[in-house]
C-alpha cells in the first residue's frame, strides 16, 4: 500500500475470443455468467502475502503453457491475456507507480506457470467484455513444486466481444476458460465455505498513522473515501473491506491492500499502522473540518461566504498537498474557499 502504496501492477489486459457478434456498446454481461463460474470455482480467500485464510476453494489443474506470475509478497498479480490464437501471453504496457525499481524487481523474479500445475483462484471478475480470473499457486497441493517456494500470482483476461456475454451460453464461457484452467479432479470439492472469522467492522471516520514512519498516515472517511500521505506525496481514492482485507483504489487506477488487525492494518509491506484514537466528542459532533467535507458543501450549493465562515469557526485538518488542491478546485471549490482552507493550516 504504502510507499507509492507498495507494489502495484496496472496493467491493460485484453482478449478476443468467440463468435463476432454486433457491437451492444456498454450493455452488462448476463449474470447468470457470473453464478455459473462462481457456482462451478469456489473462490480461496488470499491474504496480501498470499498467506490462506480460511477454509480453501477449488484448485485448478493449468491446461496450456506460458501464463506469467510473480511472487505473491509484491501484494499483486502479473497480468497476462489470451488472444485469438490461444496463446497465453503477458501484457507489455505493464509497470509499478511511476517507480521503475519494483517492476524491475518483479520482473526479474517472474516465473512462467507450467501445464498441470495446481493453482487456487482467489477471485473472478466479470466485465462487459471480460472474464478475468485471479490465481495463486498451491504449493501445499501441488508435488512438482517445493511446499518451501513462496506462492506466485498471476492475472489472466478473457476478452469477448462488446455484447457477447450479455446473452451468452454460460457453458461456452466455461468451455473457454476450461481450454487454460481445469479443475483437479483428484482432489475431493471443498466443503462448503464457512466464515472462520468476524469480519472486521472500522469505526469511521479513522485515522492510522505509520508505525515505522510517523509522517505517513492514512485517513478513512465515512463516505468510504481515504487521504494517504506517504513518503511525502498525497494519494486518494476509495476502499472496501472484505473479510479482514482492506483495499484501497486509488485514483490513478492501482490498488493495494492490507490486513486488519484489531486497531491496527498490516500492509503489503508488512509495514504496520497504527489506529490513532480520537476523542468522543470530536468523533461524535464530526468537529474536524477536512477536504471532504468542504466538497460535499460546494456540491450542495453552499456560497462561499457560508463555506468560508464554517472554515473559521471549526477545528480543521485539511490535507493541502498539491494532489489535494487540485482535486478540490477540480471538485468545483472557488479560489476564495481555497484562500481560506490554506490560511486555516497555517
Amino acid at each position: 500500500m504504502m510507499n507509492r502504496v507498495g507494489s502495484v501492477v496496472r496493467v491493460i489486459g485484453l482478449v478476443f475470443l468467440g463468435a463476432v457478434l454486433p457491437a451492444l456498446h456498454g450493455q452488462a454481461p448476463s449474470s447468470s455468467i457470473e453464478q455459473q463460474l462462481r457456482s462451478q470455482y469456489q473462490l480461496t480467500r488470499a491474504g496480501a502475502n498470499g498467506t490462506i485464510v480460511g477454509q480453501a476453494g477449488s484448485v485448478l489443474l493449468m491446461q496450456e503453457d506460458g501464463l506469467i506470475a510473480i511472487p505473491a509478497s509484491y501484494g499483486v498479480y502479473w497480468y497476462n491475456t489470451f488472444k485469438k490464437d490461444g496463446r497465453i501471453k503477458q501484457n507489455n504496457i505493464q509497470h509499478f507507480g511511476s517507480g521503475g525499481g519494483a517492476f524491475s524487481d518483479a520482473f526479474n523474479n517472474k516465473r512462467p506457470l507450467q501445464v498441470g500445475e495446481k493453482l487456487y483462484l482467489t477471485n473472478v471478475e466479470v466485465t462487459p467484455t471480460d472474464v478475468v480470473f485471479y490465481v495463486q499457486t498451491c504449493g501445499s497441493c501441488d508435488l512438482s513444486v517445493n511446499p518451501n517456494d513462496p506462492p506466485y500470482r498471476a492475472r489472466l483476461a478473457f476478452q469477448f466481444e462488446k455484447g457477447y456475454l450479455s446473452t451468452a451460453d454460460p457453458k461456452q464461457v466455461l468451455e473457454t476458460v476450461g481450454r487454460v484452467f481445469g479443475i483437479d479432479s483428484s482432489l475431493p470439492p471443498p466443503p462448503p465455505k464457512r466464515e472462520t472469522e468476524r469480519p472486521a467492522r472500522l469505526k469511521l471516520p479513522a485515522t492510522y498513522v505509520s508505525a515505522q514512519v510517523a509522517t505517513d498516515k492514512l485517513q478513512l472517511n465515512t463516505d468510504n473515501t481515504f487521504s494517504l500521505q506517504s513518503a511525502g506525496e498525497t494519494y486518494q481514492g476509495t476502499f472496501t473491506v472484505t473479510g479482514n482485507e482492506l483495499e484501497l483504489n486509488i485514483s490513478d487506477g492501482t490498488k493495494s491492500t492490507a490486513t486488519i488487525q484489531g486497531n491496527t492494518l498490516t500492509d503489503s509491506n508488512s509495514q504496520t499502522w497504527v489506529l490513532r484514537e480520537q476523542s468522543a466528542t470530536a468523533a461524535s459532533s464530526g468537529a474536524t473540518l477536512q477536504n471532504e467535507d468542504v466538497i460535499k458543501m460546494v456540491k450542495a450549493g453552499l456560497g462561499d461566504d457560508l463555506i468560508i465562515a464554517k472554515i473559521g469557526s471549526s477545528k480543521c485538518q485539511f490535507d493541502t498537498s498539491t494532489d489535494a488542491l487540485i482535486q478540490l478546485k477540480q471538485s468545483g471549490v472557488s479560489a476564495a474557499v481555497l484562500k481560506a482552507i490554506m490560511g486555516a493550516v497555517k
